[in-house]
């Protein structure tokens, strides 16, 4: 229609191809419902660099790491021969480069913050591997007085992130800590520890506690800021890392046999120190809590069925086979479950139940927990990050 000077009036502009991006307060809502495996946060930073700034921002990621609550449990390692030594429980996570560890070479201790801690079976040399970037650090040799810890039973380790890095986003650049325990060979009245601190690059002093057992090399948690290592006959060694003490508990002898010892040290629901164990076809959690006059004692605090999230002949086969707790996943409130040449994931909080695709006849495992972070050369693989 011509306007009243008599000339034709602009046609309006053509719609855009492709709607805009949406504001950044909008599309950091969107990106922070993303599911909390680090596959779909690499994936949203590949988009755009001003994408990629938006996920980068440390403010956006701990709010990230708050909205989820829980990281998500990414895999575990693994000591027995078959499956690979890191088992990946998501297909999200399934670019690990597992192949530049062995099990003819290397033997798992502890996994926990991101860094995976593990011995060379020949040399014994301890090895610091962050399963993100993939970086390794090897370590020296721990005091002459550990003289032997390379040499059969009564040994054990963790890794740890060094204090004072609880918010620290980036666990690659985080100070960590080793601590070895020993029970010398010999002498099971004695068991000695010490600490590596990856900060200053030394072992501290030895320190040791008289003990009636020996060290057991399964699966180590941490509790606040002590450590708790099993040990054999149901003896519970106790490392507190910050005052840099260790002391002694137990399991009750009648309770440690009625689970033909097979307990797996965890945190507790509701804080302090749990187990987890195995009864036929139920998943029973005990805590250790103190009475009224100081007195600790264990305390059956959930019993869980397991036949409901079974098929009837894993139910059938569990009859000759028992099942057991293999390992607990600090922070993701996750017991890992062997069955019939089965692994299995019970998530304790939703009761979600779920196959680990993998199998192969498992013992001991250490699970594998993570956030995005910034750095993940080893899930762009062999891609290119031009963006």
């Amino acid at each position: 229609m011509d306007d009243l000077s008599g000339r034709t009036a602009a046609s309006p502009p053509p719609p855009p191809l492709t709607l805009p991006l949406p504001h950044d307060n909008l599309l950091l809502e969107i990106l922070l419902r993303l599911p909390p495996e680090p596959i779909y946060l690499l994936r949203a930073s590949l988009v755009s660099k001003h994408w990629r700034r938006l996920v980068h921002d440390a403010r956006f990621l701990r709010r990230f790491r708050a909205f989820h609550g829980a990281p998500p449990v990414l895999g575990f390692l693994n000591n027995q021969p078959g499956p690979p030594l890191f088992v990946p429980t998501s297909d999200a996570f399934a670019a690990v480069p597992s192949s530049m560890m062995s099990h003819d070479s290397w033997w798992a201790l502890d996994c926990r913050h991101g860094r995976a801690l593990l011995q060379h079976r020949n040399s014994g040399n301890l090895l610091v591997w962050h399963l993100m970037s993939g970086e390794q650090r090897c370590l020296p040799r721990p005091p002459p007085a550990l003289d032997g810890y390379d040499c059969g039973p009564g040994f054990n380790a963790a890794v740890l992130r060094a204090a004072g890095n609880e918010d620290r986003l980036d666990c690659r650049s985080c100070p960590f800590l080793v601590a070895v325990a020993l029970t010398h060979g010999g002498h099971a009245d004695l068991t000695s520890a010490c600490v590596y601190s990856s900060k200053t690059g030394v072992w501290g002093d030895v320190i040791s506690v008289a003990t009636l057992e020996e060290v057991e090399a399964r699966p180590t948690t941490l509790v606040g800021n002590t450590l708790y290592w099993p040990m054999t006959a149901g003896c519970i060694l106790e490392f507190d890392v910050d005052k840099y003490s260790l002391d002694t508990s137990e399991v009750p002898n009648d309770m440690f046999c009625y689970y033909e010892g097979l307990i797996v040290l965890m945190p507790a629901e509701h804080g302090g120190l749990g187990f987890a164990a195995v009864d036929g076809l139920s998943l029973h959690l005990f805590s250790r809590v103190a009475t009224t006059d100081g007195t600790l004692v264990w305390t059956l605090c959930r019993a869980i069925d397991l036949n409901k999230f079974l098929t009837p002949d894993v139910v059938v086969s569990c009859k000759t086979f028992s099942m057991e707790a293999i390992g607990v996943a600090e922070g993701a409130d996750v017991v890992f479950i062997y069955a019939c040449k089965c692994a299995y994931m019970l998530h304790l909080k939703s009761m979600q139940f779920d196959e680990v695709s993998v199998k192969g006849t498992y013992a001991s495992i250490f699970p594998y927990t993570s956030f995005y972070t910034p750095v993940l050369p080893c899930l762009l693989s062999s891609r290119n990050d031009k963006v």
